[in-house]
């Protein structure tokens, strides 16, 4: 997807161009972004403002 675009150091931006509610019409893009000085070992899993429902929700 991004051969020859990266360069050492750099990490992967995933993002949504269009409305990501009408799939149909939006698309993913992916570009090389400079590496923050602080990257967290693990995203939050509530990014999209929705949690998840797991085992633990279930009691």
């Amino acid at each position: 997807i991004l051969f020859n675009e990266l360069t050492p150091g750099q990490i992967v931006v995933v993002d949504c161009e269009g409305d990501p509610e009408n799939i149909d019409k939006s698309k993913l893009v992916f570009r090389g972004a400079d590496r923050p000085d602080a990257v967290p070992d693990a995203v939050p899993a509530d990014l999209g403002g929705t949690a998840a429902t797991g085992a633990d929700d279930a009691a």
